[in-house]
């Protein structure tokens, strides 16, 4: 087999952490509760488009195997929190609301690390050139910079008086999830006003959700 079949683009790989897409959702016993789907779309970007890996590596290939099967599950799935406009609730059990933004970050920590396995797998392909290694390099400061905002946005929210806070930073979107049924004028101002100094972003990019009990 010829070097050129032994790799595959890098779009391959965006499919597979695409399908590895993870849905948080807490359902309440009378059923009124909405779906929560939290992908791994906005860190898509941070990897290069043009980035080859070995289509023998075992790991890839078992990876690769599971995208049609994943893919059907996903799409399944409303994504209704990251399509909401800003004050829009998401519902919740009140025993669960606490429970909700441990899973959510553990789900988003969990993510990264595997964006972070992959492109560290990539990087120590010995048939990959300096130039693609350096895109590697790159994509993955990008991702560690995602994160580093998102944990300093969610700490100067929480000292503002929000007990619980979730952000999830896209490539088109910020998502702030804070434990507050409703919020006024003035707290979505402030809410917003963080997460603009903090992640860099624009305000009409930044959709802010309370969390309803």
């Amino acid at each position: 087999m010829s070097i050129k079949k032994n790799h595959i683009i890098i779009t391959a790989l965006v499919v597979m952490i695409a399908a590895a897409g993870y849905l948080n959702y807490i359902d309440s016993s009378s059923g009124d509760v909405s779906q929560v789907m939290l992908t791994d779309e906005g860190d898509l970007a941070a990897v290069p488009d043009e980035v080859a890996v070995n289509d023998e590596n075992p790991a890839i290939a078992s990876e690769e195997a599971k995208v049609e099967a994943t893919t059907a599950s996903t799409e399944a799935v409303t994504k209704e929190a990251a399509n909401s406009d800003a004050g829009t609730a998401v519902f919740v059990n009140s025993s669960n609301d606490s429970s909700y933004f441990v899973q959510a970050k553990l789900e988003r920590e969990q993510s990264r690390n595997k964006q972070k396995d992959m492109l560290n797998e990539m990087l120590n392909n010995e048939k990959l050139d300096t130039e693609k290694k350096n895109e590697v390099t790159t994509a993955m400061l990008q991702i560690q910079q995602r994160i580093e905002k998102e944990t300093a946005a969610e700490s100067m929210i929480e000292a503002k008086g929000f007990k619980e806070v979730y952000v999830r930073i896209d490539d088109d979107t910020v998502d702030v999830v804070v434990d507050k049924a409703e919020l006024t004028d003035a707290e979505v101002a402030q809410i917003e006003d963080i997460v603009k100094r903090k992640t860099g972003v624009s305000a009409d990019k930044i959709r802010i959700t309370p969390l309803k009990k």
